[in-house]
């Protein structure tokens, strides 16, 4: 009989960063799937939060083990409403998040540098990043083949930052600036048996 494999579904904010990254990422680890990571229709984080829900349930529907069905909802700040409700919304279920502050591209920063610096807005973020890491950066490009050999040194750098800037912090993590916990998501298909290395 052939190992189930795991289901996996990244409901992510964006249209075009997040997806082709972790779509990159997931393929780049041997994974199959068509639209493993994408951009649900309604995608407020509320809406992303609804969409990876219902990603769950087809899971259980299909009688997918509740040990292979890998659901996130990824979203950011970016002025975006009801990011606290669909934080919220999820804490009790077996879906995870990934939020970050001021937007996605704190991740991509992270693959470059380890920083604290916040940003006003994802527009300072992007042309800081143009300027100092990659001059032909935009959000609508496909990046993960530009970033894979760097996405230890994000996940290093975002751990750095969630313990020793954040690790006594009582805030919830939509006021703290710079913030993002988007490492989980590797942290877990490690930990999960799911890919055997970052």
């Amino acid at each position: 009989m052939a190992e189930i494999q795991p289901y996996i579904r990244l409901a992510c904010e964006g249209g075009k960063t997040e997806p082709n990254y972790f779509n990159g990422y997931l393929r780049s680890k041997g994974f199959k799937q068509p639209n493993m990571a994408f951009k649900p229709k309604d995608h407020s984080p509320i809406g992303v939060a609804r969409a990876a829900k219902e990603e769950y349930q087809k899971a259980i529907r299909l009688k997918i083990p509740k040990d292979k069905i890998f659901v996130w909802a990824i979203f950011d700040r970016d002025g975006h409403a009801g990011v606290e409700n669909a934080i919220e919304m999820l804490r009790t279920t077996a879906i995870s998040t990934a939020f970050s502050n001021i937007c996605f591209e704190y991740w991509i920063l992270l693959h470059f540098e380890r920083t604290s610096r916040s940003f006003s807005n994802c527009d300072e973020l992007v042309r800081d990043i143009k300027e100092n890491h990659d001059s032909d950066y935009d959000k609508a490009n496909n990046h993960f083949d530009r970033l894979k050999d760097r996405v230890p040194n994000a996940i290093s750098n975002a751990t750095w930052l969630k313990n020793a800037i954040w690790r006594e912090e009582e805030r919830p993590v939509w006021q703290l600036n710079p913030y993002t916990d988007v490492h989980h998501i590797f942290n877990s298909l490690l930990e999960k048996g799911f890919i055997n290395d970052i």
